[in-house]
């Protein structure tokens, strides 16, 4: 059962002082936790800040009331987490949905596949949006074929990963009823680079949100953060409608702590081929020594040579 599903649909537990509810956001301290009775503000217990532990958006939790009028509380228990994203900081989460522009700014493939390790590295699912496909110079797409069959989106198809091609103006539209469908039920995060337009995608999905969108740093030639705390929204009226974490973005992304032998897990285009390896601690041939790799003899066939470039980088190699 989705998180969506088990806290906005059946909450367990509702009495006088103790309620069950979902952090929806968190500013300064101060969380939004909605319960079948509305929603609470809540600042954290104490214990919670000697364990050095910090509540997070998505946490499901049980929180004491503390004044009904002012609708005021505190969380007293963060139940166990399914996952955890820490940027950004999103916890329970179905699905990410990697944000990544068209251009301005310019598509970033390097950004893209680091978002993408960390995402399998906390075990969950991810797709791949691409916003603002209305600027995508014509001469450099293939015309009449699928986005996805283009050389800058190529390596992630044959990836296996699910691609949404939108837009908030001109075409693209249907993207946008595709991507809608793929969260209905669920609790996505939106996430990637700056200015990749989330917040406008978010908009489009979610006319009421009205979510603070930003312009592109002339100078910089990336985006301006516009979205200051993580905050869930929801879709429509029914937890089968599903939920959005809108996040802020960021320009850089390090995964120099993930060990070598680790990385080629989190490439899931690897994963029929690994265990056909000569050697079980084999690098995937970034060493001469290496013989008989089979996800390197896939290169080119079911491994995109983009994808095991920025394979090799990531490690080192």
């Amino acid at each position: 059962m989705t998180t969506a599903r088990r806290f906005f649909g059946t909450l367990s537990k509702c009495s006088a002082l103790n309620k069950d509810g979902l952090i929806t956001k968190g500013v300064g301290g101060l969380y939004t936790v909605r319960t079948p009775d509305g929603d609470y503000f809540c600042s954290a217990r104490g214990a919670f800040r000697n364990k050095k532990i910090s509540p997070l958006v998505g946490d499901n939790v049980e929180i004491t009331i503390e004044s009904e009028a002012e609708r005021s509380g505190a969380i007293s228990v963060i139940y166990p987490r399914r996952n955890v994203l820490t940027r950004p900081a999103v916890a329970n989460i179905d699905r990410v949905i990697v944000t990544a522009s068209a251009a301005q700014p310019a598509f970033n493939a390097g950004l893209l596949d680091r978002l993408l390790v960390l995402v399998a590295r906390a075990g969950i699912s991810a797709v791949i949006c691409i916003t603002k496909c209305d600027l995508l110079d014509p001469k450099n797409t293939l015309c009449g074929v699928s986005l996805a069959d283009d050389p800058l989106f190529l390596p992630y198809s044959m990836a296996g990963y699910p691609l949404f091609f939108t837009s908030t103006q001109g075409a693209f539209h249907e993207g946008l009823t595709s991507l809608r469908a793929e969260m209905a039920g669920h609790i996505s995060v939106f996430a990637g680079v700056s200015g990749a337009g989330k917040s406008s995608l978010i908009n489009a999905l979610l006319p009421n949100a009205k979510l603070e969108t930003g312009e592109i740093s002339t100078k910089l030639k990336r985006g301006k953060h516009t979205t200051r705390a993580a905050e869930i929204l929801p879709l429509g009226n029914t937890p089968k409608d599903g939920y959005v974490v809108d996040t802020p973005g960021f320009s850089s992304l390090e995964i120099d702590t993930i060990p070598p032998r680790e990385m080629a897990t989190y490439f899931i285009e690897f994963a029929p081929y690994a265990g056909e390896c000569k050697f079980n601690d084999c690098l995937h041939g970034t060493h001469d020594k290496e013989q008989d790799c089979a996800v390197k003899r896939e290169i080119g066939d079911k491994i995109h040579p983009e994808r095991y470039k920025a394979y090799v980088k990531m490690i080192g190699g």
